[in-house]
């Protein structure tokens, strides 16, 4: 049952009020996770995660709970500041990056420093965003611009993506370059319903606009030869689910390190399609809602 904010609580008898569910919660997470728990304010609380299970346990716990479920660095979006919300950090204790063999391809895990792919060569060097860890900087990058005009074709190949029902699902080239194929039913739904928002016609007719109009990249869908399903997820803003890792290939050219442009005032009808696509991933709204205006 979903919490209700305790700035509302005078609406409630006094024998189930929101800030017990809120108090049972962070108690079931304490015991639930390995990881630290701590309040951080009367209405949220932060887990520093030991290990992936209790990512997995804090999504869990949230979607029952009603408790969004926010990456650690991120801005709270006004819509999520009446919730309680529980911040959950990247993963610091298993921040790892490697090379998968001779392959030319590397796995970067969503707690690895930033500054550690750009020592590695995988990013620019980029004194801005050396504090970030890659779970922040993919969450925030490549916003309101094409991914055609960028190197992320050359680079990102794929994503182990947690949805939020929670399906962890691994995305990357699909169709014609699809080289695995998509293994759990709420990918295998999802996936052609992203194609049918792309296929609307005003949308198709956006396209034209000087920078990309939405909050998420719709675009990585738009030529059907070429699709890299990873591509999506890019400047999610924590959005969409919940990243776990990554595999990139290392290329001549380092991904430029490209933190977010300022956003032009959005059509009606983009936001509506921004919303619709939160809707079809996170219908439940175990994450955060879309950034606000510029945000």
């Amino acid at each position: 049952m979903a919490l209700t904010h305790p700035r509302r609580s005078f609406l409630f008898g006094r024998q189930a009020t929101p800030q017990d569910g809120w108090s049972k919660f962070v108690l079931k997470l304490r015991n639930g996770c390995a990881g630290q728990v701590r309040l951080v304010a009367d209405d949220q609380a932060l887990l520093e995660p030991a290990k992936l299970d209790d990512v997995l346990a804090a999504r869990q716990l949230c979607q029952a709970s009603g408790v969004v479920m926010a990456l650690q660095g991120l801005a709270l979006p006004e819509a999520d500041r009446s919730k309680f919300v529980l911040w959950v950090q990247a993963g610091s204790r298993w921040g790892t990056l490697m090379p998968l063999g001779d392959t030319g391809l590397w796995r970067v895990d969503a707690g690895c420093p930033l500054a550690g792919m750009q020592a590695a060569g995988l990013i620019e060097p980029n004194a801005q965003s050396q504090a970030l860890n890659f779970a922040q900087w993919f969450a925030l990058s490549y916003r309101y611009r094409y991914l055609s005009d960028t190197l992320l074709a050359d680079t990102l190949h794929s994503v182990d993506w947690l949805l939020p029902d929670g399906t962890i699902e691994v995305f990357g080239p699909f169709g014609q370059s699809d080289d695995q194929p998509l293994r759990s039913l709420a990918s295998q739904k999802l996936v052609p319903q992203l194609f049918e928002r792309m296929s609307q016609p005003w949308l198709q007719e956006s396209l034209q606009q000087q920078s990309w109009p939405l909050r998420f990249h719709l675009d990585a869908l738009a030529d059907q030869s070429c699709v890299n399903l990873a591509h999506f997820f890019v400047g999610h803003g924590g959005s969409l689910g919940w990243l776990v890792a990554a595999t990139f290939r290392k290329s001549t050219n380092p991904l430029p390190t490209n933190l977010p442009a300022i956003k032009p005032l959005s059509q009606a009808e983009h936001l509506q399609l921004d919303e619709s696509v939160k809707q079809l991933v996170d219908p439940e709204r175990a994450f955060l809602s879309p950034a606000d205006q510029n945000g």
